[in-house]
This record gives C-alpha cells, sequence and structure tokens, in this order.
C-alpha cells in the first residue's frame, strides 16, 4: 500500500514540475519581422524570430544619490561619504555653499552634481565666497545633471565666486556658469602660509580639469589658477614661502566675457598645462592694477600648450607669457588688442623656448609680436599672420639680446586680403583665393600637426599661414 502511495505522489510531482517547465518558457517577442527577397534556390529558411535592438537608455546621473543637500544648509562634511557617492543638489535658489573633506579614489571620484534643474547659489559681495571645497581630493563638481539645462550651477555673486583651496586637488568643474563676483570667478590654488603643509614640495595641486564652464562679469580674473608669485613667493612671519606646483592643468571649452582682469590665468603650472578652445571676449574691462587686462596669461612657472583660443577686444595683450619657457603658443586667433598681440618676458625662465607658431593676429594697437625674453636662450616665430593698419611691426625685440628664430610670418594691413569665409561672423575657415595657403614652413617638429578647428596640417602642398588650414 505505500509503495502504490509512492509511485502516485511521484507522478503527481513530474506534473507539477512539467507544468511549471511550460510556465517558463515565454514566446520570442517580434518587434521588427525579417524579410526577403523571394528566390528561385531551394533553401531552408531559418524561422528563428530575430529581436531588433532598442536604443540605450539614458541613465540618469541623479538616480542614485548618496547624500542630498537641503536648502538650509550652508555646508557639506564629507568625511563619511565613500568613495564613489554621488552628491545631488536640488534645483531651486540657495546661499553660499561649503564642502568639505571630500575624499574619493582616482577610479571613484566623489560626484556634486544637480538635481531636477538648475541650482542657483547666491550672496553678496561681501561674503568670502559663494562656493567653496577645502581639504578635498578626488571630486567632481558638474552641472549636468538635467539634459534641458546646459549650466546646471548658478555661481551669482561673493567676493570669489567659486573656490577650491584649502589642499583641494585632483578635481573636474564643468558645466558651471559664473557671474556678477566681486574678484575672480573661479580660483584654484592654495595659498602658502606658515603652515608647512601648505608649501612647495609639500603640497602640490595634480589633476586639474575645468570644462565647459561660462565666467562673466567678474570684479577680477574669469579663471585664476595657481599662485600669481611662483618665482619669489610670499614673506611672512615665518620668513619666505613659496607656493605649490599645479601639475597636469587642463583648461578647455570654457567662455569668459566681461571680466574685470584676465579671462583666464595659470601660475606654477609645472608640467602638463594646456589651456584650448577657449572663448575670450572682453577681459581686463576694470583691472585693479596696471598690467592686469590681458586676455590669456601664462604666469611665472607655467609652461605647457596654449592653443586654439579665440582672444577679443583685450584692452591690454591678447596673450602674455611670463612662463617656464617650454611653451608652445599656437593656432591662436587674437582679435584688436590694445596693446600688443603676443607679449614674452623671460622672469622665470629655464626653459629653452618659447614658440609661437601658426597665430592669427589682427589689429593690435601697437605690435605683433613683443619680445622681451633676453634670457631665454630661443624665441621662435613662425607661420603667423598679423594684421596691423598702423605703424606697427610684426616682431619687435627689447635688444639685441632677444634671440630669435622667424620664419614664413605674413603682415599686412587689410584683413580682407585674408580672404576668410565669414571674418564678420568668426568664420575664419579660408576661401580657395587666400595668400595664405601652402606659404607657410613645416612646423611637425615643433607638434603643430592641426589647425584651429582641428583639421590635419598640412592639407595640401606646404603648410598654411595662420590659424587655420584650408
Amino acid at each position: 500500500m505505500k509503495i502504490k502511495n509512492y509511485v502516485a505522489r511521484f507522478a503527481t510531482a513530474l506534473l507539477v514540475l512539467s507544468s511549471f517547465t511550460m510556465c517558463a518558457k515565454k514566446p520570442v517577442i517580434v518587434e521588427t519581422p525579417v524579410t526577403t527577397k523571394p528566390t528561385t534556390t531551394t533553401t531552408t529558411k531559418d524561422t528563428t524570430p530575430v529581436i531588433a535592438a532598442k536604443p540605450p537608455v539614458a541613465v540618469d546621473p541623479t538616480a542614485n544619490c548618496s547624500y542630498t543637500v537641503k536648502t538650509s544648509e550652508w555646508f557639506v562634511d564629507g568625511t563619511n561619504l565613500a568613495p564613489g557617492s554621488v552628491i545631488c543638489i536640488p534645483a531651486g535658489v540657495r546661499g553660499a555653499l561649503l564642502l568639505k573633506n571630500l575624499k574619493g579614489t582616482a577610479a571613484s571620484p566623489i560626484i556634486v552634481i544637480n538635481k531636477g534643474g538648475k541650482v542657483t547659489f547666491s550672496a553678496t559681495l561681501s561674503a568670502g565666497y559663494t562656493f567653496k571645497t577645502q581639504n578635498s581630493r578626488y571630486f567632481k563638481i558638474l552641472g549636468n545633471g538635467s539634459s534641458s539645462v546646459k549650466y546646471g550651477f548658478d555661481i551669482n555673486g561673493g567676493n570669489i565666486g567659486m573656490t577650491m583651496d584649502d589642499l583641494s586637488s585632483d578635481f573636474e568643474i564643468a558645466n558651471v556658469e559664473v557671474r556678477n563676483s566681486g574678484f575672480a570667478g573661479i580660483m584654484a590654488k592654495t595659498d602658502p602660509s606658515c603652515d608647512i603643509n601648505t608649501q612647495r614640495g609639500h603640497f602640490t595641486m595634480a589633476n586639474v580639469s575645468l570644462h565647459d564652464n561660462y565666467v562673466h562679469k567678474t570684479g577680477g580674473e574669469g579663471f585664476y589658477i595657481g599662485n600669481s608669485f611662483y618665482a619669489d613667493g610670499m614673506s611672512l612671519a615665518c620668513g619666505k614661502v613659496l607656493p605649490h606646483d599645479v601639475v597636469n592643468v587642463k583648461v578647455y571649452n570654457n567662455i569668459t566675457d566681461s571680466t574685470g582682469c584676465e579671462g583666464i590665468q595659470v601660475g606654477g603650472a609645472i608640467i602638463g598645462a594646456e589651456i584650448y578652445n577657449n572663448t575670450v571676449k572682453l577681459p581686463g574691462i576694470k583691472p585693479f592694477a596696471a598690467g592686469q587686462d590681458n586676455g590669456i596669461q601664462l604666469g611665472e612657472g607655467t609652461g605647457g600648450k596654449c592653443y586654439n583660443n579665440l582672444i577679443k577686444n583685450a584692452p591690454g595683450n591678447g596673450i602674455i607669457v611670463l612662463g617656464l619657457g617650454d611653451n608652445l603658443v599656437y593656432n591662436n586667433y587674437i582679435i584688436n588688442s590694445g596693446a600688443y598681440g603676443i607679449f614674452a618676458d623671460s622672469r622665470y625662465t629655464p626653459g629653452p623656448n618659447f614658440q609661437f607658431i601658426n597665430n592669427t593676429i589682427i589689429n593690435p594697437a601697437l605690435d605683433g609680436i613683443k619680445l622681451n625674453s633676453e634670457s631665454i636662450p630661443m624665441n621662435t616665430v613662425i607661420n603667423n599672420v598679423m594684421i596691423i593698419p598702423g605703424s606697427g611691426v610684426t616682431i619687435n625685440r627689447k635688444s639685441s639680446a632677444v634671440k630669435l628664430t622667424a620664419l614664413n610670418n605674413y603682415q599686412g594691413k587689410e584683413v580682407s586680403v585674408l580672404q576668410f569665409v565669414n571674418y564678420g561672423g568668426d568664420n575664419f575657415h579660408l576661401l580657395a583665393t587666400s595668400p595664405l595657403i601652402n606659404s607657410g614652413a613645416n612646423v611637425l617638429t615643433y607638434g603643430v600637426i592641426t589647425d584651429f578647428y582641428g583639421k590635419i596640417r598640412p592639407s595640401g602642398l606646404a603648410y598654411d599661414v595662420g590659424a587655420t588650414e584650408y
């Protein structure tokens, strides 16, 4: 009797398992049927349904907020936030914000991002800052949390609009608008003090990326990166202290407009500096001191590359170079400078060469390129265009002590001769009739392999002169 019961139970179990297996088998959904042209050849038709690929689903960067900043909070201490955490700031208007002790890693930085739209931070000009980080490393401040808003963080007011200081390093700032600051728009540096941890050799600000930001109507510099007194340092109660080095700083795709001093100023960037693809308009409109009214300043201690920038209407020099002497400045458009197109001086210049290649300088009030750089081993000026309506010259050397290599530079008085597609509309592509085409020297060995628009050089029989390749 027991044997019969076991057999009956076993048979019942098999039936149940079979029914589960049948339920689990789902039909294949065909979203796009496959069609084939009729043919007379006898073939074996594959009847397996094909599922059409679906477009990728956009990932909401604010979907997994580790911490949401309340409107009433004026500071966030990130001591207990793990690497990879996401700090969300809801859309709306709020006061100033201080973030401190954010400690991500290179592989898992801490993300600070807007959620649900634009976040406006407002502070009075008497406030020290509107947005600040302290003692933070490996973090990103990104205003791209809402696809409908280009600049998701709007920093309005404060003496300094946005500042990353107090030993902050390894960070990225993107899609941020900064306006109406009393002094600098975006500042990134830790000034040296009598605390040895702030001084050169003990702290290095590294791996800084500032891109796709809009900085305007500032009282001082648009971007102020690194210290201005790299060579001599600062005299304090404890003696002379030297500012920290800056390594691997990238400043690109930014717009500055109507800044009190320089649109972009970089100091102490000894290795890996690149300043490119920026638009600098109306810099230096209310400088607090003489000589602070230039477009882009490559300050003391700064080497690297400065290229593919558009600089318009600087009251002073379009680009001022006081750097290390390994500076390569190329493919820049410098228009309507109130002094020189490019000014170079050797203050702290242990490097071998200032190199000015394939720049287009139009309508400077004085000369095209002014070289006061007497102590540097060589100044190289090749393939530059200089349209100088007045009595200025292409290259003005301070003295015969300025060593110079100059080749294939073009000077004229009328911009129309250059044959741009639409100069007034900032379309600097060349027409086929331009005298600049195939008139340049080969500068491949200097590393100039593309033009202002990213086109490979040379495109014809030889390099073209100026920032654009036909």
